[in-house]
């Protein structure tokens, strides 16, 4: 059963009956839903943009941000397709040069108080988002930032860093809560190990994916000045020959100079060689070489149901002998899709090969 509250978080009713639900949920920003309903005035009237739906068994919630109707099988269907209530931070930017000196972590949280919950114009500010606890993930990090929407500030950290978001809605209140995963391989000894396997039957299909075409790994980032005069700063400049794929990053927008008391004040040469690196390192992360799992559980299985064993986030072990691989890796992507014959799981362990659209973000961004 999914439920259905206004932004305001009043409630509207419920939805017991549905053809289709994707409820598609990701370990950095981006989760995600698509529903099929019949078209009733019922239906029309509780999924209007803006809506949100949720279940009593998740944490998070998904706004209407599209609907169609569509009577292809013969059948009119309504099909919405919502976002987490996270990308209300699209909504709102960084106005203006943010210089920062902290965790990964703390820094997309400022932005968040900085704009959503605190903000100096009291016009700005989303009474409905609220934080949760910091969890202290990370180490600082020096970084500019100017005129940036605050989903693509956490977007960029939370996939550099190896950082977690997901809203805790309960029907009421809503935090947004960055957080990692827990390591459950067979590498530790600690938590109860997850392996997932064709061999231990818990597996019912599964596709393995690895390319490194775009693989990156010596990145010169070039910031303010002009010609010989330009600042750069390189990373992995000891890398050589064949193995050595270099990387352009082009961060002209990182200011030398700040604002201090109406005063511009030159940068010092290492903080200013700090910002040119945290640039690089987080386009750098967006070249990786693509080593991805998917597959689909069998939801039977004891010791190994998500949600339950292990979750969104965790690092986990995949062993697949016919393909000679064994890796330990993050759930990057768990799909629950329902049907009118039953429940599918899918999981995404570690980074699957981008997709066209995918890439072209990474091209313009």
């Amino acid at each position: 059963m999914l439920y259905v509250c206004n932004d305001k978080f009043e409630r509207l009713g419920f939805i017991g009956n549905f053809s289709y639900l994707l409820w598609r949920k990701k370990y950095g920003p981006g989760s995600e839903a698509e529903l099929h309903v019949d078209v009733t005035p019922k239906n029309i009237e509780l999924l209007k943009k803006g809506n949100i739906i949720f279940r009593q068994d998740d944490n998070e919630a998904m706004y209407v941000y599209y609907r169609g109707f569509n009577d292809g099988d013969g059948v009119d269907q309504l099909v919405v397709k919502c976002f987490s209530l996270f990308r209300w931070t699209d909504r709102r930017i960084l106005w203006g040069q943010y210089d920062f000196n902290a965790t990964p972590e703390m820094i997309m949280r400022q932005a968040i108080i900085s704009t959503m919950i605190n903000p100096a114009d009291a016009s700005r500010k989303i009474s409905q988002v609220q934080l949760a606890a910091a969890k202290n993930i990370g180490s600082a990090i020096q970084q500019q930032i100017t005129d940036k929407d605050v989903y693509t500030v956490c977007e960029n950290l939370c996939g550099t860093h190896d950082i977690g978001v997901r809203c805790l809605f309960n029907g009421r209140t809503l935090q947004y809560d960055f957080y990692e995963g827990t390591n459950r391989t067979i590498n530790q000894l600690v938590n109860p190990r997850i392996i997932l396997s064709k061999s231990r039957s818990n597996l019912l299909k599964r596709t393995y994916e690895e390319a490194d075409n775009d693989f990156k790994n010596t990145v010169l980032i070039a910031g303010a000045g002009e010609g010989p005069a330009r600042k750069t700063a390189i990373i992995g400049g000891t890398n050589q020959g064949l193995q050595r794929r270099e990387l352009f990053v082009d961060a002209r927008d990182i200011s030398d100079t700040r604002d201090v008391n109406g005063t511009q004040v030159s940068i010092p040469a290492s903080e200013y060689t700090s910002l040119l690196v945290a640039r690089g390192e987080e386009k750098k992360s967006e070249y990786t070489e693509f080593i991805g799992f998917d597959c689909e559980l069998d939801v039977t299985k004891e010791n190994t149901k998500y949600n339950e064993d292990f979750f969104l986030g965790d690092i986990i072990t995949i062993k697949d002998d016919e393909l000679n691989v064994l890796m330990n890796s993050r759930v990057m992507q768990a799909d629950e899709v329902f049907k009118e014959d039953g429940k599918s799981i899918y999981v995404t362990v570690g980074k699957s090969v981008p997709t066209l659209p995918q890439a072209l973000k990474r091209m313009v961004k």
